[in-house]
């Protein structure tokens, strides 16, 4: 064989080389060839991925999303405001207000503003309290009445559990199935267009997705980059539930609204904003609706202006990298009155990783 290589022919092989290998060429010992180029549009081998800064979303108003679907056949506006600053938020182009359960002292007067407004084009929603189970349809009245209006746009459990009045013990009594049954009645009867649930985790949407008929449109959560829930809004996507966030600013704590990171994406040169438009557009920009819990209207006007820009690169990565690690866990500011334990952010919907892999 290597003397018919060197003659360059294709001559019988060397004696003793293995049946079959008489390739019949000059042997080179490189490739013989021009080297296979890839993809042209991908950095050369050796290059970094990234050989210029990736290019800066621009903000156009009009590709905005503005709203999204819901079951039931509304659209739920990315902005939301509670029913104590309704008259503030309808006023500055606000087009959902969430008011609370049927004890909510702000419900009469948010209602007169609904009604001033035009009730129609309007996104009006509301919470069952825990010690309500046992009435969906009284709780439901109640707060219709006070809202001086026919119907809501969404109807949410406003925690997995049911608990007794006047104390913080957790009601064993009952099920989250009775409740939801009595919630899809409202539905039939014209009271409710949507039903949601609030402070459910992975578990507790999938306990209630094996027994509803009409499936929840929402799953109403504290959610920031100290908590950023990323595999809870993966799961309620697959599910179809619409993730909103009700505590994007964490209730104005210091442990978010003073760190470190926010305040560098804030001081960013080519887009200086407030931490609050900053946090707002954060969960605008990861698809989330946000609730908007503002407390004062100058607070709320800052967080209005996330209408109004995209984030660079640069802020995203900061604001994503203040979340904690997942062996630190997320940081909660909103807790219930009573005793409640919540869920490992891990459970339910996949395997848990190897959180011995993840460093600290």
């Amino acid at each position: 064989m290597e003397a018919a290589g060197r003659a360059g022919g294709r001559g019988a092989p060397a004696a003793g080389a293995p049946p079959g290998q008489d390739w019949g060429r000059k042997a080179t010992a490189v490739w013989d060839g021009p080297a296979p180029r890839g993809d042209p549009s991908k950095p050369a081998p050796g290059t970094p991925y990234y050989v210029n800064t990736p290019p800066e979303d621009v903000f156009d108003e009009a590709k905005e999303v503005k709203d999204v679907p819901v079951t039931g056949g509304g659209r739920l506006p990315m902005l939301g405001c509670d029913a104590s600053a309704a008259e503030f938020g309808l006023a500055n182009g606000v087009k959902h207000v969430r008011c609370g359960s049927s004890n909510d002292t702000s419900l009469v007067e948010a209602g007169k503003v609904i009604a001033a407004h035009g009730r129609e084009g309007l996104f009006v929603s509301a919470k069952l309290r825990p010690d309500e189970h046992a009435d969906v349809e009284k709780a439901l009245a109640s707060i219709l009445a006070a809202l001086g209006t026919d119907y809501l746009d969404l109807f949410s459990i406003e925690w997995p559990v049911q608990h007794k009045a006047g104390t913080t013990e957790v009601d064993s009594e009952g099920s989250l199935e009775a409740t939801w049954t009595a919630l899809e009645k409202c539905v039939a009867d014209g009271k409710v267009k949507a039903l949601g649930v609030a402070n459910f985790s992975v578990p507790a949407v999938e306990r209630l997705m094996k027994h509803c008929t009409i499936k929840p449109a929402v799953n109403e959560v504290e959610l920031h980059p100290l908590l950023a829930q990323r595999k809870l809004v993966g799961v309620c996507r697959r599910y179809g539930l619409t993730v909103v966030a009700h505590t994007p600013l964490a209730g104005g704590d210091d442990q978010l609204l003073k760190n470190s990171k926010l305040a560098q994406a804030c001081s960013d040169e080519t887009n200086v904003q407030s931490a609050e438009a900053l946090l707002v557009r954060w969960s605008m920009q990861r698809g989330v609706p946000c609730v908007i819990d503002a407390s004062n209207n100058e607070v709320f006007a800052n967080c209005l202006k996330a209408r109004t820009f995209r984030l660079t690169n640069k802020q995203k990565m900061l604001l994503d990298d203040i979340e904690p690690s997942p062996k630190q866990g997320g940081v909660r500011f909103y807790k219930p009155a009573f005793e409640f334990t919540f869920d490992d952010p891990f459970l339910g919907g996949c395997a848990r990783p190897g959180l011995e892999l993840v460093p600290n």
